[in-house]
Parts: C-alpha cells; sequence; structure tokens
C-alpha cells in the first residue's frame, strides 16, 4: 500500500509508517474514531490498489474513506471503483450511513469516480454519500 501512495507523493517509508499507524489507531484524522478498515486488490499476486477508512464524526457523518489508490498503470480498468463498492459494504455491515471524503477540487478524475460512485459535492473539498447503501451499487440495483 505504501509503495502504492507514494507513487504520488511522499516517501514508501513515510507511507508504510502513517499507514500502518492509521490501521492501528495510532495516527486519526481529526474527529476519527477507532473502528477501520483496508481492503486490497490484487492482479496476479500483486497489489495494485487499496482502500481505506474509518468511523467518524467529522460533518455530522458516521464514516470516512480514507486513502484510496490504484497503481497507475492499472488505473481505468474499474479497480478503484470496486475498491470503493467493498468500502461501502463495509461501512454498511457497520451501521454508517453518512460517509464523508475529502478530494482536492482540482483533482477531476477522483471527484469523477466518486461521482459516478455515488458521492455528491459538499463543499469545495468534500463530497459526502448520504447513505451509505447507494454507494457503488451493483449494476441494476
Amino acid at each position: 500500500m505504501a509503495k502504492i501512495r507514494a507513487q504520488t507523493a511522499g516517501t514508501e517509508s513515510f507511507w508504510a509508517d502513517r499507514i500502518d499507524r492509521y490501521l492501528r489507531g495510532e495516527h486519526s484524522p481529526q474527529q476519527a474514531l477507532q473502528d477501520r478498515a483496508a481492503f486490497v486488490a490484487v492482479d496476479e499476486a500483486k497489489v495494485v490498489g487499496f482502500v481505506a477508512g474509518h468511523r467518524t464524526r467529522r460533518f455530522n457523518c458516521d464514516g470516512e474513506l480514507q486513502w484510496i489508490d490504484v497503481l497507475r498503470e492499472k488505473r481505468g480498468r474499474g479497480i478503484g471503483q470496486r475498491l470503493i463498492a467493498q468500502m461501502g459494504t463495509w461501512f454498511v455491515s457497520e451501521n454508517m450511513k453518512r460517509i464523508c471524503v475529502n478530494v482536492a477540487s482540482d483533482n477531476v478524475l477522483t471527484r469523477k469516480l466518486y461521482t459516478k460512485c455515488g458521492a455528491q459535492p459538499l463543499s469545495e473539498h468534500w463530497m459526502i454519500w448520504n447513505d451509505s447503501h447507494l454507494i457503488c451499487p451493483p449494476s441494476g440495483a
């Protein structure tokens, strides 16, 4: 996961420490609670993407999508959408309904992905799902 994050910012060692501390509950975003989950996408025995999220109180939300990232060479294949759907399943299983995610206003591709998965703008840097059941529902749902 750290190697994937480091492709766009920071170093692999920085991300290895940060992700490890986040998953152990030793590093927390503002208003984050302890419940956390992470899921990986694997292709040919190699991790090609991941998503992580946690319970929160930020913006009166129940959950927050913390990170999602996919190897550059694997983007555009639906991996990100499937990861978000998996995170959404976890939010639902934990009875978290309202879910937020921070995303830069100029990050057009990620904002497009979140919109495709049902998120709506909340502010310039935040998007929201008002019902976790609507996060990337299966086609025809």
